[in-house]
Formats: structure tokens, sequence, C-alpha cells
């Protein structure tokens, strides 16, 4: 499925031309768009989100077609937004020798009457516009995410998994209070080692037992809990470890 716009380019280099690629990178569908140095169309491709095979057809396909028109090599700049897909397609890309940009998407500048009517095709077209600006010379028009090497972004993992396992433990733990408090326990802290022995004497604010289903379902946060605080200290000692 391919339609064309229109994308003003700067004029051709002498050496060589470029073709510009830029990718919106979708879970379902990523779309792709493709223009020549010095060229005014913008033509637009979708493949299923993830297939890079596909994309690298019709921008292989473009490439030939660029050269045997214009004469001369026709090296392939891309880009895409950082976010989801990460930097797999960055590093994939390169091995395929074209010169990817990954732009930080908070830096991209949206012009006003664009983001009143956002779609697919005038993304795209932004993308395009600020490679080509970026390619032109004109740094500012955006911010190029630097990709990290596959083993500095894999050490960056458990530091992060610790802090979303914090956030994790703190739900359960207030998921827990909450639930106790609704019932007028005000004084058990979950986190405790006798809190299992506490919970079981525990009496609600009017004097009663704890409701059995309730208490089964503190004990299954509870569970969670306890699970989430093996997993941090497992981090926490190995991060002591490589110090």
């Amino acid at each position: 499925m391919k339609s064309s716009q229109h994308a003003d380019t700067p004029a051709a280099e002498t050496e060589f031309a470029t073709l510009y690629v830029a990718f919106e990178l979708g879970k379902a569908k990523w779309l792709v768009g493709i223009t020549v140095s010095g060229s005014k169309k913008l033509s637009r491709h979708v493949v299923a989100g993830g297939d890079l095979e596909a994309a690298w057809k019709l921008i292989s396909k473009a490439q030939q077609k660029a050269q045997q028109r214009l004469g001369r090599p026709v090296r392939i700049v891309s880009c895409y937004e950082a976010g989801y897909d990460g930097f797999w397609l960055d590093r994939r890309l390169r091995e395929l020798g074209v010169e990817n940009r990954v732009l930080d998407a908070g830096s991209l500048q949206v012009n006003r009457r664009h983001r009143r009517a956002k779609t697919d095709r005038l993304d795209l077209e932004n993308l395009i516009q600020v490679l080509i600006r970026h390619e032109g010379g004109e740094p500012r028009v955006c911010s190029v995410v630097r990709p990290p090497s596959v083993e500095h972004e894999d050490a960056r993992r458990p530091s992060r998994q610790r802090d979303r396992l914090i956030e994790e433990r703190t739900a359960h733990t207030n998921r827990i209070k909450g639930l106790l408090h609704s019932q007028g326990v005000r004084e058990l802290e979950p986190r405790a080692r006798n809190f299992p022995e506490k919970l079981a004497n525990a009496r609600t604010g009017d004097g009663r037992p704890l409701p059995p289903f309730l208490k089964q379902e503190i004990l299954d946060e509870l569970e969670r809990l306890q699970v989430l605080q093996r997993q941090i200290d497992r981090l926490e000692a190995q991060a002591k470890a490589e110090r």
C-alpha cells in the first residue's frame, strides 16, 4: 500500500544522492516514508509491525531505482522516534549500511495546525522534514539519541528492575494497609516479620475477627509482597558484590 505526498528536500549532492527514510513505528503496523534528495515526492508504505524484511525490500528497491535514474551512488539515511521498539532496529539498520538516527520524541517541533489534525500521514511527513533539515545542517531541529551498546543497555537493567520492584512493593504494602484500615485496624505493619501472627489475631474496630475472605485477600497480597522482597534482596546483593 502506498501513496505520494510532497516533501521539500535540499538540492542533490554532487558525489552522491541521499534516500531519506522515516519509520512511524506501531505495534500492529509500521509506516515507511521514502524520498530522494532533490525530489518533492514522499512515497508512503505500510508493513506489518516489526517486519523489517518487508520494509527493507521497499527501501532497497527505492535505492536501486534512484541510482539508475540519477546515475550515481545513493546512500540511505533513516530515522525513527525513540520508544517502544528500543534500539534493536537501529543496530540492524546500521548492519545493513544505513545511517540511522534515533530521534528524541520530546524534541520534535510539531506545527500547531498539524497538532490539531494529527494523523499518521502528518506524523510521517513531519519525521521526514525533520530528518532532511537535520541532515541539511539544522542540528537544533531535533535531538538525536545515542543508542547504547547491547552490553551497556543490559547492564542498566538490574537497577531499573530494582526501582520498578520497589514501586510494586510500595503498592502492595499500601493495598494491605488500605484493606486493614477499612476495618479499623491501624497498627499492623505488613513488612514486619510478625505480621502473619498479628493478622491472625487482629480484630476490627468494632471488635470482630477479620472476615475470612478479606483475610485471605490480605494473605495473597502478602505472598506477592514477599516474592518482591526476595527479588529486591537478590538485586541489592548483586549490586553490592559488583562494587
